[in-house]
């Protein structure tokens, strides 16, 4: 069935990162490996983890000098998991956690998927999925201003048990090792926001089968996003602009791609978290190169 390395990012939540592995111990079908990457927490993520016996020869440890976001996170736990000859890459942030069959219902579909997400739904509502899925015409291309928003009706469109086309990821996402080896890990430049969605459309653009196995269930709270941070709304809105400069085309139908990011500042600069000339100028600066291709880091 192929060697899964399970891969989980965290940052100061050390109790949720507990949480997590357990839940990964847990599962029918269990990992061949764990590789937690500790974005240099201060919380004392290592001792916490060590004192819950949750430190073990299955897992490697790997801290970070310092916060690379979860972008770099992932980049160096993909790395790692595919260096160390792993054939499925099993992704996931350190305040979810998988139901204890959803691995094994992952790999079931790995004759269909090279990218297989998990139902992510809220635990507080499984009925729920945590953020909505975009809606994917039968070719794979994504209907406009659509979406699916619960569990039933993501169901209803997979009859066979799998909706192609999409997935999120990040959140207990299974990979095969041939989508890195041909389009890389994923872009630590990045840092914040939206590297999950870019890593999607670089494996569509690459021709990758993207999936949901709609048994597999992976629970997430749903926190609503919160862009009062100077440099978290610049991220943000500049990976935006870069994920439209290089995938444009297959986001949106041809007519709307040249308005998309008139419209999508409209929205996003009516909540900037300064009026300050010199953030303002900062932040569209940096949309401006993003849209040119070039990621430069805030401040």
């Amino acid at each position: 069935m192929g060697s899964v390395a399970a891969v989980v990012v965290t940052y100061n939540r050390k109790q949720l990162l507990a949480r997590c592995l357990e839940a990964i111990r847990a599962q029918s079908r269990p990992s061949d490996r764990v590789f937690i990457v500790d974005n240099a927490s201060s919380d004392g993520t290592a001792e916490h983890l060590a004192a819950a016996g949750l430190l073990d020869d299955s897992i490697e440890y790997i801290r970070l000098p310092a916060n690379s976001g979860s972008a770099g996170g992932f980049h160096e736990g993909m790395r790692r998991a595919y260096e160390a000859g792993y054939e499925w890459l099993w992704l996931m942030d350190d305040d979810g956690c998988p139901a204890p069959d959803c691995l094994e219902n992952l790999l079931s579909r790995q004759n269909e998927l090279d990218v297989i997400g998990p139902a992510v739904v809220r635990p507080d509502d499984p009925a729920r999925l945590t953020w909505k899925l975009r809606s994917v015409h039968r070719g794979g291309r994504f209907r406009t201003w659509t979406s699916i928003a619960s569990l039933q009706e993501l169901s209803r469109l997979a009859p066979d048990g799998v909706y192609e086309g999409v997935a999120a990821l990040f959140n207990g996402v299974l990979i095969r090792r041939t989508v890195p080896e041909a389009i890389g890990f994923v872009l630590a430049d990045l840092f914040i926001w939206g590297d999950e969605n870019e890593y999607m459309m670089r494996c569509k653009a690459a021709c990758f089968r993207v999936g949901v196995c709609v048994h597999a269930v992976h629970y997430h709270p749903y926190v609503r996003p919160r862009h009062s941070s100077r440099w978290k709304f610049y991220y943000l809105y500049r990976n935006t602009m870069y994920i439209h400069w290089r995938y444009g085309r297959i986001q949106l139908p041809a007519l709307l791609r040249p308005w998309y990011p008139a419209y999508i500042s409209l929205r996003m600069l009516s909540e900037l978290p300064s009026l300050s000339p010199l953030y303002v100028l900062t932040v569209l600066r940096g949309a401006r190169r993003a849209l040119k291709g070039k990621l430069v880091a805030y401040g």
